[in-house]
């Protein structure tokens, strides 16, 4: 099979998660960031469901309590998949609007009702009805927050253009970013099984105020990292829940072979730092972090491994 058969073969593979009007099928088709998380595969999870519990006991005050309580949702609850994309505001620009879409399960009613006693605005467009939120005003785009429901099973919200964009796009049938955006192919080296993931197109991402960076934290490997991955194209990572561990993956894409060695040496450094560093204090973590493999190939490096549900478990405990 050519190496163009196999793209096609692939694309086709990962195209049913963009075929229909939900919230992955609205990602803009310039994104340059993507991030998902599958809420409702992470309920079902014995590992996962140790967070679910926790989230359930923390106790909201204010106005989000009282919203909450007035429309009915419970967002660990009814919440499967959430979605968060990035795009510029104009091709050239540094201003950034991020659209924020998820499928569910959310009471039109309530939500609407709720939504016009805080003094939001209704919005009628041939391709849905919006509602602008009061006092939600970016100094930075001079826009207001805006929120939709299209159906009782997508909510979508963000800037007024992205949210109107957006009921365009799923009047349209959905975007075409997984096939049209060269960040969008790259979603095919994501496990389709992942709980959650995040790509990110480096360069683009970078030039937007607010955009998506890795931080280097004044700590020596994470601003190591952060200074290898000006070089990469693009960067992705993904979290895999399996019930007994949790698999981490991450890769970097370039196309030169400098910038890959060097992005590989620092990935191999901050690793024997880490080690070194709990060497006293958790020697478990430094027997997990051994088994993290690194990898290369001509146009990547990835960093893979896994986290069992006991180290996972008590990091939760630990947080309580």
């Amino acid at each position: 099979m050519s190496k163009n058969l196999l793209f096609v073969g692939l694309l086709a593979l990962a195209a049913p998660v963009f075929a229909k009007t939900d919230a992955l099928s609205l990602v803009p088709n310039d994104a340059v960031s993507v991030g998902v998380i599958r809420f409702a595969d992470l309920r079902t999870s014995p590992l996962s469901g140790t967070l679910f519990q926790q989230t359930d006991k923390v106790s909201t005050n204010g106005e989000a309590a009282d919203f909450l309580r007035e429309t009915g949702l419970q967002p660990s609850k009814d919440i499967d998949v959430l979605v968060v994309a990035t795009a510029p505001k104009t091709a050239l620009g540094t201003d950034a609007k991020v659209l924020v879409a998820a499928d569910g399960r959310f009471n039109i009613d309530r939500l609407t009702k709720a939504l016009l006693d805080r003094g939001a605005v209704k919005k009628s467009t041939p391709n849905g009805t919006y509602f602008l939120l009061p006092d939600s005003k970016n100094e930075r785009t001079d826009e207001k927050g805006a929120v939709a429901f299209p159906d009782a099973h997508l909510a979508i919200a963000g800037t007024e253009s992205a949210v109107a964009t957006a009921l365009a796009d799923r009047a349209a049938g959905g975007t075409s970013f997984a096939t049209a955006s060269g960040l969008g192919r790259e979603i095919v080296r994501i496990d389709a099984h992942a709980s959650a993931w995040a790509l990110v197109d480096v360069a683009r991402a970078s030039r937007l105020v607010g955009g998506a960076h890795v931080p280097a934290n004044g700590k020596p490997a994470n601003a190591a990292l952060s200074a290898a991955l000006k070089n990469v194209s693009t960067v992705a990572i993904w979290a895999t829940d399996t019930g007994d561990s949790l698999k981490l993956n991450a890769f970097g894409l370039a196309h030169d072979a400098e910038t890959l060695q060097l992005v590989e040496d620092t990935l191999r450094g901050a690793l024997s730092a880490i080690r070194l560093a709990a060497a006293d204090k958790n020697p478990e973590v430094v027997t997990m972090l051994r088994r993290f493999n690194v990898t290369r190939t001509d146009d990547s490096v990835s960093i893979s491994g896994t986290i069992p549900a006991d180290t996972v478990k008590q990091f939760v405990a630990k947080q309580k």
